[in-house]
């Protein structure tokens, strides 16, 4: 069986059609990308899936179950899903800990000290064991990133919803040497797409 299913989605907005038929499949441990110009509909597509916004036609299929069928419980569908959104959505007030635990605890129920167990092994997995008593301003946009995608996988979700998810990673050291060489030969592939790709946006 899919674990999702999309069939013939349409949805508009002011009377422009955002999405258009859109069909689509994903089983089990597949990872899909969509793929598409700024505005083309990839996160309202992902909105629709996570019922934050309703489609006008077709239907989602989430395990074979229409949850786009108006008398499905919305909330008890997302419990089910993890979203990551492009602006992280991170609590301010909260520690790293907190924001990560909260949904474990107050939605799913699970007891704080192993909600914080399972939140503690997932920073670790993600480099940011350190940043545990931390607040989101205290740190990089990559890293909260990092604590968002965390937060979402803490409540161990039949399916994840990236949007723009590399978006503001911080990127992995590949080079070394002095700064004329890096910026004008650079050794790797990635060094140099990245610089390309920051000289074209400060052309724009």
């Amino acid at each position: 069986m899919s674990l999702l299913t999309i069939d013939d989605v349409w949805k508009n907005f002011h009377g422009h059609s955002v999405l258009r038929g859109i069909d689509l499949e994903v089983r089990p441990h597949e990872v899909v990308s969509l793929i598409g110009a700024s505005g083309s509909g990839k996160s309202t597509l992902l909105r629709c899936v996570n019922l934050l916004e309703t489609v006008d036609d077709g239907a989602i299929l989430l395990e074979g179950q229409d949850i786009t069928d108006p008398r499905v419980d919305a909330d008890q569908v997302r419990r089910k899903l993890g979203i990551v959104f492009q602006a992280f959505n991170l609590f301010p007030h909260m520690t790293v800990l907190d924001n990560v635990t909260l949904a474990p605890r107050q939605v799913h129920k699970v007891p704080r000290a192993r909600a914080e167990e399972e939140a503690h092994a997932l920073l670790t997995r993600f480099g940011l064991a350190h940043k545990a008593t931390a607040y989101p301003d205290q740190l990089s946009g990559g890293q909260q990133q990092r604590v968002a995608i965390i937060r979402a996988l803490a409540t161990q979700p039949r399916l994840m919803l990236l949007d723009e998810v590399t978006s503001a990673l911080d990127p992995v050291l590949l080079e070394k040497g002095p700064p004329e060489k890096i910026f004008s030969e650079p050794d790797q592939p990635r060094t140099r797409d990245f610089l390309r790709s920051v000289l074209e946006a400060r052309r724009l």
